[in-house]
């Protein structure tokens, strides 16, 4: 069909009248409304290594007191966070409550309550899926499933198979699809892929690789039509980023376990929130994580597309300082649990002359005043069975110990795997080897990992972290009975004091599993050595030995 001459000449005096400005207006307008209504705001919430942080606590990991409260000294705790999320429903937009594993161990109400505490805790906060971290295998199988059946939110992990084990079979599906203000939003888990060597899953319950199972989820929920994919991971932040540029159609990445924090100004951040890591589509996927023990409210504005590709992003991690008033019902169960503690909290345990901090790239990476108390305490509760030395992980050390009285609540917190004496003996070459691989990864102490470090006592040895990966360790010498030091010799046999976690070949010591002989189970437990220790040395002071020397370069 054609237009007549006439006509056409009527239509182009119509596009030359200003009448074409408000078609084209028009126009223009009916697809702007329509790409609004195509695009999907999404409000992601995300925390991770909480570590049954439940009440507040002040700056070396403590109690909180009264007092410290009152100068706004407390930071984190269960009542700010639900403060926190409840302000942002409040916003009425589309909101996800997301965690990246790790809500297990930690802090004295999971010493002493195991997972009661933290079914109640999660449960009111309205987290809408999370990811098993490591941890949440620290007491085997049954603990887990006990906190599955009890929450109201999917666990999920697509490279961990639990299908043999009766306890956990058909309770952490790979994804779950979450229905996010009528959009479908696909939630996929990654299981740290070290839990078996780190945690006590039992032999049924397996860990992979992430990637291909990783790759699989996500062309399910495509299958699905889900194009809006959310990773909740604790393998790591290395591993977050290896993942984000392997694996196609991730859109977020919400990362555990290296108790980081990307934010954008925060002086303790590694990097900007979100970070953006190209992926092997084309696309980008946003890496965020919030640090640990819930010191941030992660929060990441995302806006997709009708084709679920990200739009804009924007992360804003909230600090749950004194700024953040407490939920006054979420206070209360925390204060009703606190109350239960207090008798086990208020005993006291000993006097320290010296503040014996916390810090993570001290303490894995080189000696620290807690290690060193930690160390002792070990080797002195080993003496009755003739050790002369013992080795602790750094990562079994969870809190700093003030100046002053110590009580077991403190202790506890410091101390609150219930990590059990194992005395052994050990060949000279595999107590090199034990602490070469403790070593192993001191070149960066922030990095994932790094809880392997070993603290020492009646050892003393020297190590390069620059060197190559197996030849680090450059000396190490042992205390014989009359306190003098002599090199470890390969050929030797040693009477050597251990965990029970490192003696299952724990953070990859597996050279103590498999090689250690003559294994004598003590029994008793971390704090109770630390508590005895600080009860025989009243007042305790302390002052850095070098007994482990990080070798210096010019």
């Amino acid at each position: 069909m054609s237009l007549s001459p006439a006509p056409y000449r009527g239509l182009r005096r119509f596009l030359r009248a200003p009448a074409l400005l408000l078609f084209v207006l028009a126009v223009t307008l009916a697809a702007s409304a329509r790409a609004e209504q195509a695009d999907f705001s999404l409000t992601l919430l995300h925390t991770n290594d909480v570590h049954a942080h439940i009440a507040d606590f002040d700056a070396m990991g403590q109690e909180c007191t009264a007092e410290k409260e009152a100068q706004g000294a407390c930071l984190g705790g269960a009542a700010r966070l639900a403060t926190a999320i409840a302000q942002v429903r409040a916003e009425g937009g589309n909101a996800l409550l997301v965690d990246a594993g790790d809500w297990f161990q930690g802090a004295l109400v999971y010493t002493r309550f195991k997972d009661e505490a933290l079914r109640e805790v999660t449960s009111r906060l309205g987290y809408q899926a999370m990811a098993p971290g490591n941890h949440e295998f620290d007491d085997g199988p049954a603990v887990l499933a006990r906190f599955i059946d009890g929450v109201p939110f999917p666990l999920v992990a697509c490279n961990l198979d639990a299908s043999a084990e009766p306890l956990l079979a058909g309770k952490i599906a790979p994804y779950a699809v979450l229905d996010v203000g009528g959009r479908a939003v696909g939630v996929v888990g990654v299981a740290n892929e070290d839990t078996a060597m780190l945690s006590s899953p039992g032999p049924n319950v397996r860990f992979t690789a992430a990637e291909e199972p990783l790759r699989a989820a996500v062309a399910e929920l495509t299958g699905q039509g889900v194009n809006i994919v959310v990773a909740v991971s604790h393998a790591g932040f290395e591993r977050d980023k290896a993942l984000a540029a392997a694996v196609a159609g991730l859109d977020v990445i919400v990362g555990g376990h290296s108790h980081l924090l990307l934010a954008n100004g925060a002086p303790e951040a590694v990097g900007p929130s979100p970070l953006r890591i190209a992926g092997p589509d084309g696309d980008t996927a946003c890496v965020v994580t919030a640090g640990y023990w819930g010191k941030y409210l992660g929060r990441l504005d995302v806006r997709f597309d009708a084709a679920g590709r990200v739009v804009e992003a924007l992360g804003a991690p909230r600090p749950m300082d004194a700024g953040v008033a407490k939920d006054p019902d979420m206070a209360a169960l925390v204060a009703a649990y606190q109350e239960r503690l207090a008798p086990f909290r208020a005993t006291a345990a000993g006097r320290l002359d010296t503040e014996l901090p916390l810090t993570r790239a001290d303490c894995r990476g080189g000696e620290c005043l807690i290690g060193d108390m930690a160390a002792e305490a070990m080797l002195a509760a080993a003496e009755r069975h003739e050790a002369r030395a013992a080795l602790v992980n750094a990562g079994s050390i969870r809190a700093g110990l003030p100046a002053g009285e110590a009580t077991l609540g403190a202790v506890l917190t410091a101390f609150p795997f219930g990590n059990t004496l194992v005395v052994c003996d050990l060949l000279g070459a595999d107590l090199l080897a034990a602490l070469e691989h403790g070593v192993s990864l001191a070149h960066d102490p922030m990095g994932s990992g790094t809880g392997r470090f070993p603290q020492v006592a009646g050892l003393r040895y020297v190590f390069d972290p620059s060197r190559e990966t197996g030849s680090r360790l450059l000396a190490a010498e042992i205390r014989d009975a009359d306190g003098r030091f002599a090199p470890v010799d390969p050929a030797a046999a040693y009477r050597v004091a251990i965990s029970d976690y490192l003696a299952r070949g724990g953070d990859g010591y597996g050279m103590l599993k498999d090689r250690a002989r003559n294994v004598m189970l003590d029994g008793r437990a971390m704090d109770e050595m630390v508590a005895a220790y600080l009860a025989a040395h009243a007042p305790l002071a302390l002052a850095m030995d070098g007994r482990i020397t990080r070798a210096a370069h010019p």
